[in-house]
């Protein structure tokens, strides 16, 4: 089958698949804050950490072309698009790779399957779209290394300075962009690359001038640790390692594998990759949030092609494309998981802790559909014993706004 009809199956299935999770109402998180500004159709000129310039423009963006669709709509639509784009982007980068198709497509679903990226493909967040963009700069790159066209170098650093714009953690890549240019021959594209990703990434600081904004705000959220110590470091590494098992499972072991085989057969391709995520684990360790699992997807991504060249380089046992297959089986591992965890006493209590919230339901479970909603929790004034200020404040605004066409029950299901 053509590969490019592959990724159309793919795109399509996995579109499907995370529609009849998705979230029923406005999920807990940085949801609220979206749809909310989306409400209100004024784009926002500004480039600071948590405004994610393009991914809300965007939002606002489409709402201004289809005013009479709820808000919530749009985000999902703009949320599930981004994800499904992105395997497919996935797939032909493995193909690209392998050139493979089965091992390319068990890639890819073991990814669209992956906990941490199908968990946010459930709900309102920036992550899948900024995704689309890591992996559209990833595949130039991949294309540059194998093809040795280098006028994909442009493209790779056009969607890497507009990936900064949509979330900042994106810089992080910069140095597997430098390693691209150092390898190029060609000076021209090496200029033009290097000017392109840099007018892009200046820009950010442009707009920060131009709103008055310090140029720390680029940059700073106030969540990084403050004191890096040999022990939290470990502990982060530890945990880091936790979310990799969580995600990927016995699939862990492909991946391993995948790494030596890579650097056995394309140093450099061993290094753009390594380059590209090692940066990302460690700033995603050291990201002192309870939920810093989204900050690994980018990484979690490049796992993946080491876990697909893992595969295909034990294609002629048979007991790997046998074993292969079980891909299809990782929705029952979190179930599994979920109900182990609930006979344990550790995940009694966090139910019961977090229970404002969905409880495990929550933190172990991908799909979100019948989940608990910030506007009927902030309508019915509960309690939690986390923070919720800012959450709260940014759904009674909603509140506010809506009540002017809607009931309260209406509101309450949104």
């Amino acid at each position: 089958m053509n590969k490019y009809y592959i990724a159309l199956l793919l795109f399509i299935s996995f579109t499907i698949i995370y529609y009849l999770g998705s979230f029923s109402k406005i999920p807990f998180g940085d949801s609220i804050g979206f749809v909310l500004e989306t409400e209100k159709m004024e784009f926002i000129p500004s480039s600071t950490t948590h405004t994610h310039f393009l991914f809300i423009n965007t939002l606002i963006f489409l709402k201004k072309i289809a005013p009479d669709i709820e808000s919530v709509e749009i985000g999902r639509f703009l949320t599930i698009i981004s994800a499904s784009l992105s395997l497919s982007v996935l797939y032909n980068i493995i193909f690209k790779i392998i050139n493979n198709h089965f091992y390319s497509i068990i890639g890819t679903i073991i990814f669209g399957f992956s906990f941490s990226f199908w968990r946010n493909t459930e709900g309102l967040e920036v992550y899948t779209y900024n995704l689309l963009f890591v992996s559209l700069f990833i595949w130039f790159c991949i294309k540059f290394l194998i093809d040795g066209n280098t006028k994909n170098l442009i493209y790779s650093a056009l969607f890497l300075g507009l990936g900064c714009w949509v979330h900042i953690q994106d810089i992080l890549m910069i140095p597997s962009f430098l390693f691209l240019v150092y390898k190029s021959k060609n000076l021209k594209i090496k200029i033009l690359s290097s000017l392109v990703l840099g007018t892009l990434f200046f820009g950010l600081f442009i707009l920060a001038i131009a709103n008055k904004h310090p140029l720390t705000s680029i940059f700073s959220s106030g969540t990084i640790a403050q004191h890096i110590e040999l022990k939290s470091i470990l502990k982060n590494v530890f945990v880091g390692i936790g979310y990799l098992i969580y995600n990927f499972w016995y699939f862990i072991i492909f991946f391993i594998i995948g790494l030596i085989k890579i650097y056995k057969y394309n140093l450099n391709l061993f290094i753009f990759l390594s380059l590209a995520s090692l940066p990302i684990f460690g700033f995603a360790g050291v990201f002192a949030v309870s939920d810093n699992y989204v900050y690994f997807i980018p990484f979690n991504f490049i796992v993946t092609i080491f876990i697909a060249f893992g595969f295909y380089s034990l294609s002629l046992k048979k007991y790997v494309k046998t074993l292969s297959y079980s891909c299809i089986l990782i929705p029952l591992f979190y179930l599994l998981s979920f109900k182990i965890a609930f006979h344990t006493p550790q995940g009694l209590k966090l139910n019961e802790t977090k229970n404002y919230k969905g409880g495990l339901n929550y933190y172990l479970l991908p799909w979100m559909n019948n989940n608990v909603g910030i506007l009927e929790f902030t309508i019915d004034n509960r309690k939690s014993p986390d923070r919720m200020e800012w959450m709260t404040k940014a759904a009674k605004e909603l509140i506010m706004i809506k009540s002017k066409y809607q009931s309260p029950e209406e509101i309450r299901k949104l």
